[in-house]
């Protein structure tokens, strides 16, 4: 039987800042196409990959290089992240053949051209295709990686999936969309506060405050949103359990709505975990308390199999 647990995370607890090798920088297909900012971290090339896909509106830099180098750790493998196409700090717009698909809310074309950034990102540094990867997304980015999924698998042996917080689960008109984002950009604050203990996370996020942010143009942000108010998932993620998949919700989402997670849930297979985290909604993936707690779970499931894990709570 799949593992449901409900975590619910000691705030005040002492936080490890991570550490490990990260490397920011620039991956282009060629001269024509828009530059994108990728990050690497974790050891000098190895067989296996995560490939992180991140939410919407999220810049790299220090904030997402902590999140990279704890995803490294409990993984056990380097983490690969690029900006997502058509929001990214250069302010490049989709190509016109992609924004077009997106329109009609069709995501595979886009999924397809973050992938080849993913891959350019590869090359730049010299790397040779992984033969193991997993694919982790958060928000926008769970619809990604199960688009990108198919790709991937021509490419490497895929071990996992996992969603945190999926928003493209159910069909939505884009106000609604819209109005469920409104109540979680509310709960932010709620997030953030749950790192103000903690120095060396407050340090980064002053650091990342004062690098570039993403940006993106009207066009293509009602592009998105036609996308993400679509059903894609699960789309063609397999469910027999070739896959580890892992599922993460906050308690109090709007955008990943409970009735249909708890369906994804029910769909899952044995390997793998979901989790719930108490208290908090979307934005649980901007607490470092709840990721010090949540990631090492995420990755034992997926380096077990699937096998049971048990822990509910961080030690208190």
């Amino acid at each position: 039987m799949r593992e449901l647990v409900n975590l619910s995370v000691d705030r005040t607890r002492g936080l490890p800042e991570p550490a490990g090798r990260s490397l920011q920088f620039v991956a282009r297909l060629d001269d024509r196409e828009s530059p994108l900012e990728a990050l690497i971290t974790g050891d000098e090339p190895a067989a296996d990959l995560l490939v992180y896909f991140p939410g919407f509106n999220t810049p790299l830099g220090p904030w997402e290089t902590a999140k990279c180098r704890m995803l490294a750790t409990s993984f056990g493998e380097p983490v690969l992240l690029t900006e997502i196409p058509g929001m990214s700090r250069f302010g490049d717009a989709l190509p016109g053949r992609v924004r077009k698909r997106m329109l009609r809310g069709d995501i595979e074309a886009w999924a397809e051209l973050m992938v080849d950034y993913q891959l350019a990102a590869l090359d730049a540094l010299g790397r040779t295709r992984p033969a193991r990867v997993d694919l982790i997304g958060y928000s926008t980015g769970c619809s990604l990686a199960v688009a990108a999924l198919r790709r991937w698998q021509q490419l490497a042996d895929v071990r996992s999936m996992t969603m945190i917080e999926p928003v493209a689960t159910l069909s939505r008109s884009l106000l609604t969309l819209e109005l469920h984002n409104l109540a979680d950009v509310l709960r932010q604050p709620a997030s953030y506060a749950t790192n103000h203990a903690h120095d060396w996370v407050m340090r980064a996020r002053r650091r990342q405050l004062r690098e570039p942010w993403v940006r993106y143009g009207a066009v293509d942000l009602v592009a998105i949103g036609q996308v993400l108010a679509q059903p894609h998932l699960p789309g063609d993620l397999p469910l027999d359990g070739s896959l580890v998949v892992n599922l993460v919700r906050g308690e109090r989402s709007d955008l990943c709505q409970r009735e249909a997670f708890g369906v994804l849930h029910e769909l899952a297979p044995e390997a793998g975990l979901t989790v719930e985290v108490a208290g908090l909604g979307h934005p649980l993936w901007h607490s470092f308390p709840v990721l010090d707690a949540l990631v090492p779970l995420l990755g034992r499931a997926v380096q077990q199999g699937g096998g049971r894990v048990i822990e509910s709570s961080t030690p208190r």
